[in-house]
């Protein structure tokens, strides 16, 4: 056998392994060019989160949250033949996107095996658009977009997502993972309805009394379910991107503030768990307390001599601190921090703020403290520390998820407390500070708070807190309604003249919803 003819097997299988290699190349590349390299796009589209993330709905399964599909819209390199043309039609179609920079990503990405991203999110309309240009090398992908139905009224309970679709605030950042990775439902305690009639009375009180910002929070007494939560200035979900700090700050869990008298409430059940005064006992309160070179006195003299009850109706320093130094500051310590008001709170929510109070505890502590200033907690700490004093005595933790069994709390006063705090709290409303909160057949009851902001070292009596706190009906408490405003620029700046009667207005829209029969329409049906 001759060499050429052992050679020719040898050269007709090098034919054949060249000839398969250029097949596979071939091959390889007529699939690049149908699917722009589309598994791998897919594979990392993945990875950012395409798969739907769970709802969120209130308590009466409203939708506050969910998923949409889009399209995205990419460019593969592999099939453009005319990028500026490509930049130019794209720059015309989205007003947000320039000329130079779509032409960036395309050239940029010109040696990229994956799909360039042009923008995320198409509409509809968009979509359509663009696939009337029927240019080659601009493709979609399937996408998803967080939507907010409810727009701005619930923003700072439901919070938000980026880009991708990860929580970044408020339920979807608190629950990322059950409604991001696993794709869970939640269903919140709040009620739309209720939240509405919320967010609309404080935007009107805002404007009313020129404030520069309110919160306030609803709550069910019994178990610590929020029904509503609302900080002003608000914004909208889905243009949250626009929004500023100011707007996303959520006073009612983040903001610590000296609250002012509606701390007495916690100095008198406090003597009266102790046993240290009775309703009717009397103090005389003509005279301001001295104490170094600070003075303590009433913004409004009533008489000289008050009972324990008229002392809390009508808000006298005077008179709670007389009562204070009967209790002394390491029982008062004690039973702030028993009732919840020295830490943070225990609830899934995330930015929660800190309770801020003196590391040495002195006597000037006490009598301050009993009144509500040199102390600073969240209004969310006053709503469920208050909620304990009205229902019998028993603390729970808040809750923004819809409870589907009754939680355990913790008793911190007695019963008789109790009744005796719910019967002092419906005299500020009757007879007190807080009578433009009264609203016939609830059975409101309450506490009025003002305190002078805190600036530069020292109290500005100009610049104040004004709140109120209601619960009703207070013969047999269900909800509480906490609200404030922060620097009301009106004539009166008090949390009786500005507070109390926008809590009374919210208390007589809230009532029917929430299936609270007014007290004459009872007595009739008898």
């Amino acid at each position: 056998m001759s060499n050429s003819e052992i050679r020719k097997p040898r050269l007709v299988f090098a034919y054949f392994c060249i000839l398969a290699i250029f097949l596979t190349i071939i091959i390889r590349m007529f699939f690049i060019v149908l699917t722009g390299d589309k598994v791998k796009v897919s594979g990392i589209y993945e990875e950012k989160g395409a798969v739907k993330r769970g709802d969120i709905l209130d308590r009466n399964n409203t939708l506050v949250a969910t998923d949409l599909q889009t399209k995205s819209l990419y460019v593969s390199t592999v099939l453009v033949k005319d990028p500026e043309a490509i930049a130019r039609k794209v720059s015309e179609i989205f007003s947000d996107l320039s000329y130079n920079e779509v032409l960036k990503k395309i050239v940029d990405g010109k040696n990229s095996k994956q799909w360039i991203l042009i923008k995320r999110n198409l509409t509809p309309a968009q979509s359509e658009i663009v696939k009337n240009l029927k240019i080659a090398g601009l493709l979609f992908e399937d996408d998803r977009i967080r939507v907010y139905p409810q727009k701005s009224i619930a923003s700072h309970i439901i919070g938000y997502v980026d880009l991708d679709r990860k929580g970044l605030a408020g339920i979807e950042m608190e629950y990322n993972k059950e409604l991001g990775k696993k794709g869970e439902n939640l269903q919140l305690a709040m009620d739309v309805r209720i939240q509405d009639i919320l967010n609309n009375e404080l935007t009107k009180a805002i404007d009313e009394f020129h404030a520069k910002a309110a919160a306030g929070i609803i709550i069910n007494v019994n178990n610590g379910e929020i029904l509503a939560l609302s900080s002003l200035p608000e914004f909208n979900l889905n243009l949250q991107h626009e929004a500023n700090q100011d707007q996303r700050f959520n006073r009612v869990t983040n903001g610590v503030y000296e609250l002012g008298s509606v701390l007495k409430i916690f100095t008198n059940a406090l003597a009266f768990e102790e046993n240290l005064v009775k309703i009717n006992d009397v103090f005389n309160v003509s005279e301001p307390i001295k104490y170094g070179r600070f003075t303590i006195r009433d913004d409004h003299a009533v008489k000289d001599e008050m009972t324990v009850a008229e002392i809390f109706a009508y808000s006298s320093n005077i008179g709670t601190v007389q009562i204070a130094q009967k209790i002394g500051a390491e029982k008062q310590k004690d039973f702030l921090e028993k009732i919840g008001l020295l830490k943070k709170l225990n609830v899934k929510f995330p930015g929660l703020g800190h309770p801020i109070y003196p590391k040495n505890w002195k006597e000037i502590n006490l009598f301050t403290i009993s009144y509500g200033h040199g102390i600073a907690i969240t209004p969310l700490h006053v709503a469920m520390s208050t909620a304990a004093i009205v229902n019998g005595g028993i603390l729970y933790d808040p809750s923004f998820l819809k409870l589907n069994k009754q939680p355990d709390g913790k008793r911190v006063i007695k019963e008789s407390t109790s009744n005796t705090m719910r019967a002092l709290m419906r005299q500020v409303t009757t007879n007190g500070t807080g009578r433009f909160a009264n609203v016939e057949g609830y059975e409101v009851a309450g506490k009025t708070g003002t305190a002078e902001r805190a600036e530069f070292g020292s109290y500005n009596e100009k610049q104040t807190i004004a709140s109120f706190v209601a619960a009703f009906p207070i013969s047999k408490p269900k909800y509480l309604v906490y609200i404030l405003f922060d620097r009301p620029n009106s004539a009166f700046n008090t949390g009786g003249m500005v507070a109390a009667p926008v809590a009374g207005r919210i208390v007589k829209n809230i009532a029917p919803i929430l299936g609270v029969t007014p007290l004459e329409i009872k007595e009739n049906a008898n």
